[in-house]
């Protein structure tokens, strides 16, 4: 049966979502020649400011209850941790608000970067759209509407751009990146909740606050750890941009941003896709009994027969590739990406499968990770910063994380043989 299931469903599904993504991800590949002339490396460097502070509060916007969505056997316990998810955002953006507020003018002194100030008003709208969008999203993954979540990655991509581009001639400066973010991230979260109005009167009759509670203290564990986690993992990888920026300068920030967006660009593209779809299929999969460890070593035979490659001609000739597309002052952002390209492909192979750790409720021992993750690139960035020398933080980063990763590999496989329990 999991053969079977491999070659068709698991297949379909994957490439409905990777198609969507496709085209949401070609758009500012596309379009990043353009933009890198409309707007500077110090202009990505301010976005990668906003981002990290917009993303740092997203990541913990709906408790992390939206994973527990996929996990219920029953649609009814699905649509009462789609409520509490929905409710953790709003009240989520409503502290975000208060968090603004208070340390709004402290934050720009921090930063050192007066034009980013204004737009911390609209963070709380971020945060409370990131709720919705996660939640809705792992909603229609648990339906199998994956042609909904294609569709809203295309419609965030295309927004997020169109309306770059469009303030970029206009010479709005790093505001123009900043609204395209913030209007993608709305309009993604808008098309997610079509099929939810369509069923409107369902989810209010299955939703019941002792529901509600029973579900929140069932799947307790996502709020009492995976919580903290995702917010220590989302400190520690926003974060790094506030140590880069003090030992650095803005020029390098803002072409470390550049380099590492594009550079994940595989791993969102093909590995997020398999991802959602695994972990639909692989919940299920748990639930029944059944072993996942074959779907899990065939996830990883194809992604590294697939990625290594396309890797090792990355690696090859990213400086050279990054000064032609994207202008001789995005060199540096070349430079960097190549050191950083062993790490991101172990990333992509073994990122899809990383919510084993969910499924398998060790989600304590996965936070483990994220403290030696935190570890090395601080420690990187210390040290280069100490020689002076950004060369050298990348490449200790590269090569620690990388073995983080290998071992994380290893350590996905053989979790995913033990038993799981959320009581």
């Amino acid at each position: 049966m999991l053969e079977k299931f491999q070659k068709s469903e698991f297949t379909r599904n994957v490439f409905t979502l990777t198609s969507g993504t496709a085209i949401a991800q070609a758009i500012p590949v596309v379009l990043s020649p353009v933009l890198s002339r409309l707007y500077s490396p110090e202009d990505f460097g301010i976005l990668a400011l906003f981002m990290s502070v917009a993303a740092v509060l997203s990541v913990i916007a709906t408790g992390r209850y939206e994973l527990a969505i996929m996990i219920p056997e029953n649609k009814k316990d699905a649509y009462n941790v789609l409520a509490i998810s929905l409710l953790i955002s709003f009240v989520t953006g409503i502290l975000a608000l208060i968090l603004v507020l208070l340390l709004r003018k402290p934050a720009v002194v921090f930063f050192d970067e007066p034009n980013i100030g204004p737009w911390f008003f609209l963070i709380p709208v971020v945060v409370l759209f990131a709720g919705i969008y996660q939640s809705f999203n792992y909603w229609s993954t648990r339906q199998k509407t994956f042609k909904l979540n294609a569709v809203s990655r295309v419609s965030q991509s295309t927004t997020n751009v169109i309306t770059s581009l469009g303030l970029g001639i206009a010479k709005a400066g790093p505001a123009g990146l900043i609204a395209g973010f913030i209007i993608g991230q709305v309009f993604a979260g808008l098309i997610l909740m079509v099929n939810f109005f369509k069923n409107m009167k369902e989810f209010f009759v299955q939703v019941s606050l002792q529901d509600m509670k029973a579900n929140v203290h069932k799947y307790r564990s996502f709020l009492r750890i995976n919580t903290p986690h995702a917010f220590i993992d989302s400190l520690q990888d926003n974060g790094i941009v506030y140590v880069i920026m003090y030992f650095f300068s803005k020029m390098i920030l803002g072409s470390y941003s550049f380099a590492y967006r594009l550079l994940k660009l595989p791993v969102g593209l093909i590995g997020g896709s398999i991802y959602q779809v695994f972990y639909q299929k692989a919940s299920e999969l748990a639930a029944k009994g059944e072993d996942i460890r074959p779907m899990i070593l065939k996830i990883y035979k194809r992604l590294f027969g697939w990625g290594l490659p396309f890797f090792i001609i990355l690696f090859l000739f990213t400086p050279a590739i990054f000064g032609f597309i994207f202008g001789e002052n995005y060199r540096t952002s070349g430079e960097i990406a190549r050191i950083l390209i062993p790490w991101i492909f172990i990333n992509f192979i073994v990122s899809p499968v990383s919510c084993v750790a969910l499924i398998k409720n060790k989600q304590k021992q996965a936070m483990y990770f994220t403290f030696a993750d935190i570890t090395f690139k601080l420690t990187s960035i210390i040290i280069g910063g100490i020689f002076e020398n950004y060369f050298l933080a990348f490449v200790i980063m590269s090569i620690l994380c990388s073995l983080l990763l290998s071992y994380a590999c290893y350590w996905y496989y053989q979790i995913a043989g033990t038993n799981h329990s959320y009581s």
